[in-house]
C-alpha cells in the first residue's frame, strides 16, 4: 500500500489559502494552538479517506447550497466544511475548496465538490484499503468512552461505531462493518417483513463479524493496559468487552447486546424494529468485578483503559503506508500517564504505522520530540509547529518546521555576535536539560505555605545538579559555574550589556558547560516489569535471592559510553530466599543501589559490579532489554 507524501488543503475549514504540508517519509510531531488549524489537517485526513463509503463520495463538504424558502441567501448545507472566508466565492462559482493527498507511488487523490476522484484514473479500491489501514483516535474517541452518567452501565457501541468500525473491515468481506449497518439501518425504514431471511442473515453476519473484532481484541486489552498504562503500586485489571447474543450462557441476564429485529425478544413482545448492539465492558480488579467503572476510576485510568481498548483492536497485520493520527487525545491526563502513552507509541505502534500527531500543548510537544531526539532515529520525523499568520488577511495558518535544535540555535546566534538571544536561547536550554535529567526529590521541593510540592527555582536546580552528578557518578567539574552564568546571563534581568569580549567568552564557556550535559541522557525507560531480583553469596557461600519490587519507572543513564541503571530508582527489597528459607523484609529505599549496598552490608560483603547486569525480572536479565 502507498505512504501519503503529501497533503494539500485549501478553502477547508481553518484554511482559507492554499496549504501544502511536505511529509515524505517522515512520521509527523505538529504542535499549534487552539485554533490553529492542526485539528483541520486531521479532520482533512479523515474526511478524505472516509468520503469514499459516502453516496455523494463527499461532495456535501464542498458544497453551499441556499435557502430557496426565504430568499435570504443562508447556507441550508450545515454539512458543509468551507472555510468561512471563502464562502462567498463559493456561491459566486468563482472558486473551489479541496482537500488533496499525493501518494509515494504517485497517485493523486482529491476531495472538492465533484466528490472524491483519482486525477490518475486509479479506481477506489487504493482508498478503501488505506481505510483498513488507517487508525484515528481524538479527544472525541476519549470523551465517548467516559459519557456514560453514574447511574448508567457503560454502553461503548456508539464509540465503537464511529471511532472503530468505520475502518474495520472483517477477513474475507468487501464491506467495512460500520457501512454495513448503515446498509441495515436503511434498509430497517422500509420495515422489512420478518420472512426476509436475506435481511435477517445480514444481520446474523454482522453479529458474528463484531463479535470476533471484539473476541479478538478481548485477549489483548488486560495485557496492553498492565503492562503499558498502570501505576506501579496499582493491582492488576482484567478487562473484557462484552457482547453477547441473547441466548449465550454469559448472558444469563437477557441483555440485548445483538443487533436485533423483530417484535418477541426474550420470549415477551416487543415494538417490530431495528435494536441497535450494545457493548458493555466488564472490570475486575483481584477477581473482583468493579461495578460502575466510571464511578471507581480516575479520569487517567479511565482514559488510559479506553486506549488499551482501541489499541487492541488494531489488526494484527497491516501494510506499509498504514498510519495513525492522534489528536489531542491525552488532555485528560498528567505528564507521568502521557510518558506511559509516549513510550508505547515509540516502542510498540511504531513498528506498523507512519504516526501523525497533532497537540496544543508545547511542553507536551517538546517532551515527545526530546524523547525522539536522544532515544530513537530524529530523522524519519517531522516537526514543526503551526501558527496563524495574523499579517495576513484572511489569516491563515503557517506550518515552521523545527530543522534544528537548541545547540545550533545557540551557535548559530553566537557566529551572529546576538549575544542578548544567546542568552535567552542557552537560558532554555539550561532548564530544558535540568527538567529532563533532574528526578522530582531535587527538581521540586514543598511550598511553605500549602506543604504542596513545586518546582524549583533555576538557582535551586542547577544547586541540585550537584548531588546529582554525585549520585550517579559524574564528574561535576564543567558544571560549576554554571551558577556563575546564571547571575551573569541567563538571567532575563542581566542583559543590560553583554556585548562585551568579557561576556563573549562567558557566553562560549557556558555553550561548552550546557553541550556536555545535553549528553547526559536519563529519558530511556528500561522495559521490565516491577518485580525484580539480583543474586549474591554471603561469606559462607550461600546464595541469596533478593527479590525487589519497583516504586517508579526504571531509567537508564547514558553518558560518554557508560549505559547503567539511574540512581534515582525508588524501590522495595521484599524478600530474601536462601535455599528452602524465605525471609520477609518489606522495607522501603530511595535507590535500587542503597537496597543492594544494605543487603551487601548485612553479610559482610563489598557492594561491586553493575546492577545493570545483576538485575532480572521474570523474563531474564535487565541487560538484554537495552
Amino acid at each position: 500500500m502507498a505512504t501519503i507524501s503529501k497533503i494539500e488543503i485549501e478553502g477547508f475549514k481553518a484554511f482559507p489559502k492554499h496549504f501544502p504540508l511536505e511529509l515524505g517519509e517522515h512520521n509527523l510531531l505538529m504542535y499549534g494552538e487552539n485554533g490553529s488549524g492542526k485539528s483541520s489537517i486531521y479532520y482533512a485526513l479523515h474526511v478524505l479517506l472516509q468520503s469514499v463509503f459516502k453516496d455523494d463520495k463527499g461532495a456535501k463538504y464542498f458544497k453551499v447550497v441556499e435557502d430557496s424558502s426565504t430568499g435570504t441567501g443562508s447556507i441550508a448545507n450545515s454539512e458543509n466544511l468551507i472555510n468561512i472566508n471563502r464562502i462567498n466565492e463559493v456561491k459566486s462559482g468563482g472558486f473551489q475548496p479541496f482537500v488533496k493527498i499525493t501518494l509515494d507511488n504517485g497517485n493523486v487523490w482529491i476531495l472538492d465538490r465533484s466528490g472524491l476522484q483519482s486525477e490518475n484514473g486509479t479506481d477506489n479500491s487504493e482508498i478503501k484499503m488505506m481505510n483498513k489501514n488507517a487508525v484515528f483516535i481524538n479527544h472525541s474517541y476519549i470523551s465517548r468512552f467516559h459519557s456514560a452518567r453514574n447511574s448508567e452501565d457503560i454502553d461503548l457501541w456508539n464509540v465503537f461505531y464511529k471511532d472503530i468500525l468505520p475502518f474495520y473491515l472483517p477477513v474475507g468481506k468487501d464491506c467495512f462493518l460500520a457501512t454495513k449497518y448503515d446498509e441495515i439501518y436503511q434498509q430497517s425504514e422500509s420495515s422489512p417483513s420478518l420472512s426476509n431471511k436475506a435481511y435477517l442473515n445480514s444481520i446474523g453476519d454482522f453479529n458474528n463479524d463484531l463479535s470476533i473484532l471484539i473476541n479478538d481484541a478481548n485477549k489483548r486489552i488486560s495485557a496492553i493496559y498492565n503492562k503499558n498504562f498502570k501505576d506501579y503500586d496499582d493491582n492488576n485489571i482484567e478487562i473484557t468487552l462484552c457482547f453477547y447474543s441473547d441466548n449465550a450462557s454469559e448472558n444469563s441476564n437477557h441483555y440485548p447486546y445483538y443487533l436485533f429485529y423483530g417484535n418477541n425478544r426474550f420470549s415477551e413482545k416487543v415494538e417490530k424494529k431495528l435494536y441497535e448492539p450494545k457493548i458493555g465492558i466488564q472490570i475486575k480488579e483481584n477477581g473482583q468485578e468493579i461495578y460502575k467503572p466510571q464511578t471507581y476510576f480516575n479520569e487517567a485510568k479511565l482514559t488510559a483503559i479506553a486506549l488499551s481498548v482501541r489499541f487492541a483492536c488494531l489488526p494484527q497485520t497491516v501494510e506499509n503506508g498504514a498510519f495513525m493520527a492522534l489528536d489531542d487525545m491525552l488532555i485528560s491526563l498528567d505528564m507521568s500517564n502521557r510518558m506511559k502513552v509516549i513510550h508505547y507509541l515509540l516502542e510498540d505502534v511504531i513498528k506498523d504505522y507512519k504516526l501523525y500527531v497533532f497537540t496544543h500543548d508545547r511542553l507536551f510537544y517538546h517532551t515527545f520530540k526530546r524523547i525522539i531526539e536522544t532515544q530513537y532515529d530524529c530523522t524519519k520525523w517531522l516537526f514543526g509547529g503551526l501558527y496563524l499568520n495574523d499579517w495576513e488577511d484572511p489569516i491563515a495558518p503557517d506550518f515552521k518546521p523545527e530543522t534544528k535544535n537548541k545547540i545550533d540555535l545557540i551557535h548559530e546566534a553566537y557566529s551572529r555576535h546576538d549575544y542578548f538571544l544567546c542568552g535567552t536561547l542557552l537560558r532554555n536550554s539550561c532548564e530544558k536539560c535540568l527538567k529532563e535529567l533532574l528526578p522530582d526529590s531535587l527538581r521540586t521541593k514543598p511550598d511553605k505555605q500549602t506543604s504542596l510540592s513545586i518546582e524549583k527555582n533555576l538557582d535551586e536546580q542547577i544547586l541540585s545538579l550537584e548531588d546529582f552528578c554525585k549520585h550517579e557518578g559524574i564528574d561535576f567539574t564543567p558544571f560549576k559555574n554554571l551558577k556563575s552564568y546564571k547571575d551573569l546571563f541567563l538571567n532575563s534581568t542581566a542583559h543590560n550589556d553583554i556585548t562585551s569580549p568579557f561576556y563573549r567568552n562567558e557566553i562560549k564557556a557556558c555553550m561548552k558547560a550546557l553541550e556536555e550535559l545535553n549528553r547526559i541522557n536519563r529519558s530511556k525507560v528500561i522495559g521490565c516489569n516491577n518485580d525484580l531480583s539480583f543474586q549474591i553469596t554471603d561469606l559462607k557461600g550461600n546464595t541469596h535471592i533478593i527479590g525487589l519490587r519497583l516504586r517508579e519507572r526504571l531509567l537508564l543513564l547514558e553518558y560518554d559510553s557508560v549505559r547503567r541503571v539511574s540512581y534515582y530508582s525508588k524501590c522495595e527489597v521484599r524478600k530474601d530466599i536462601c535455599g528452602t528459607e524465605i525471609i520477609e523484609i518489606n522495607e522501603g529505599f530511595e535507590s535500587l543501589y542503597e537496597a543492594y549496598k544494605s543487603v551487601c552490608t548485612k553479610y559482610g560483603i563489598e557492594a561491586k559490579g553493575d546492577l545493570i547486569d545483576m538485575l532480572k525480572d521474570r523474563d531474564g536479565a535487565l541487560r538484554d532489554k537495552l
